[in-house]
């Protein structure tokens, strides 16, 4: 299982260095789907999740549009009656601002403590064998 992984990471990472950061969003969420598992695009009224595992509904979202991320995911995890999960996708450290930024954000709103908010690929390193 691990071989597949790192398989699978080291054709992530080639595209990745192919395409400088012209990968869709899809293609990350399709990827992080092989890291935690779940399903992916699950329509719903008024949407589509882009991951729902066993806990949580994952809006995936590049990381300037975190103020998006926070109402798509609210909405699906309303629908599904699971937790709230945003995952930001960051392509470079200079976006490291909007993960705070939407920490903040959530802070000040007291939901900090139900949502979960995951930064790509940082906070999947460990999964990914690195």
């Amino acid at each position: 299982m691990r071989t597949f992984s790192t398989l699978i990471l080291l054709l992530f990472l080639s595209a990745v260095n192919a395409q400088e950061h012209g990968i869709p969003e899809s293609q990350y969420a399709d990827f992080i789907q092989t890291l935690i598992g779940g399903q992916r695009e699950i329509s719903v009224e008024s949407g589509r999740i882009d991951l729902l595992t066993e806990t949580h509904a994952f809006e995936i979202e590049w990381a300037p549009k975190w103020k998006e991320a926070i109402g798509q995911a609210l909405w699906y995890a309303l629908q599904t009656n699971k937790q709230p999960g945003i995952i930001l996708i960051l392509k470079e450290k200079g976006e490291y601002k909007y993960f705070v930024q939407l920490n903040s954000a959530l802070q000040y709103a007291g939901l900090t403590g139900r949502f979960s908010v995951l930064r790509f690929p940082d906070d999947f390193r460990h999964l990914m064998g690195e």
